[in-house]
């Protein structure tokens, strides 16, 4: 089997954002480190900075649940190794291992599930879904949230005429209990999305061919920017989107996908697509996060043989499953993470957990070493 991978391009995906506005009328800092995290959500959640004389603020709000999780970096813990939730993750000792088993994620988990048992995350962070930001934004409910530069910015031409002072700007992560301030989410430079020949392919080189033709100059073009002179036109030699694509009140990506473009086939992606979109304060965002050391390095997967993908395939997606429940019933409040630990790590292994992290390290230390 051939194949033809999807091939990102661009730096940072996503940030911290926080409505400055909020700050502003509370006399309050951007958070530095998670002590001041936790004092500015208190104050959100009691000091009703949208000064409807409610309680109804939600300090803390997600689209992704998976976004929650991520606060367990505040604590040094991990939510996962790529931009992948989830994911097996590479240790400073240069071993696979994964998140959910390790005690700085008990630490993280705990202090998480208190913020929710204190009203500062949202109480449908589980079950609100991608309406999250929409809602929460435009209702002038929301104070904070972790979630994509470009589309997140945007929020703030859309949202200006209807609430007064709307300010919802990106800042850096906060540093953790040990001073180390990180942004877990990165853009991966090769994601699992792509297409394949495989064996029953009668014409493959005429298919090859086709592949191949994604990434030439004039297919990355194609497929990035959909076809010139109707969504774009070369300017100066760049290559530019229309106005009426710009300035529509239909997302940019999904007048793309109409046309066939920013597709997850194997292509290969061009950041510029997107930098046309993208928000100042976004783009301000991005510098300010260009200017720390923040990113850390990200698992790119393993390739397996076939002994050690029946290893695998028999134990792990039970784990997963066994993980992302006991997970979600920790945060809220269906159990005690620090009381369960043992338990859960006892149960992890006798699940198979060793036995895939075994395999996990054959595969990597074979492909990388």
């Amino acid at each position: 089997m051939y194949y033809i991978p999807y091939l990102p391009d661009g730096k940072y995906g996503r940030a911290y954002f926080v409505r400055q506005d909020w700050l502003d009328q509370l006399g309050l800092d951007q958070p530095d480190d998670v002590d001041a995290l936790h004092d500015v959500l208190l104050a959100f959640r009691d000091q009703d900075p949208n000064g409807n004389g409610l309680k109804d603020e939600i300090p803390f709000f997600v689209r992704d649940w998976e976004e929650v999780i991520r606060l367990v970096t505040l604590w040094d813990g991990r939510s996962s190794g790529s931009d992948t939730p989830h994911d097996f993750l590479v240790t400073d000792a240069g071993e696979i291992a994964h998140p959910y088993a390790q005690d700085t994620y008990r630490i993280g988990l705990s202090h998480v599930a208190d913020w929710y048992a204190e009203g500062l995350i949202d109480n449908e962070v589980f079950t609100r879904g991608v309406s999250a930001r929409d809602y929460l934004l435009s209702e002038n409910l929301g104070g904070m949230t972790h979630d994509w530069f470009a589309s997140t910015s945007g929020y703030n031409a859309a949202l200006i005429d209807k609430i007064e002072g709307f300010d919802f700007i990106p800042f850096l992560p906060p540093a953790s209990v040990s001073g180390k301030r990180i942004e877990e989410h990165s853009r991966i430079p090769i994601k699992p999305d792509g297409w394949a020949i495989s064996h029953t392919n009668q014409h493959p080189i005429e298919t090859i061919k086709y592949f191949d033709f994604w990434f030439t100059e004039t297919g990355r073009l194609l497929s990035n920017f959909g076809v010139e002179g109707e969504t774009w036109d070369m300017i100066d030699g760049e290559p530019v989107f229309k106005p009426e694509v710009l300035n529509s009140d239909r997302a940019v990506n999904s007048q793309l996908w109409e046309v066939g473009a920013q597709i997850k086939k194997g292509y290969w992606q061009d950041y510029r697509y997107e930098w046309q979109w993208t928000a100042e304060a976004a783009r301000k965002g991005i510098e300010l996060y260009d200017s720390e050391d923040l990113l850390v390095d990200q698992f790119l997967g393993v390739a397996f043989s076939k002994e050690e993908q029946e290893v695998y395939d028999r134990y792990w997606p039970s784990i997963q499953t066994y993980m992302l429940e006991r997970q979600q019933a920790w945060v809220l409040g269906s159990g005690d993470i620090d009381a369960d630990w043992d338990d859960y790590i006892s149960t992890l292994n006798k699940m198979g957990y060793d036995d895939v992290i075994g395999v996990m390290n054959a595969a990597y230390t074979r492909q990388y070493d």
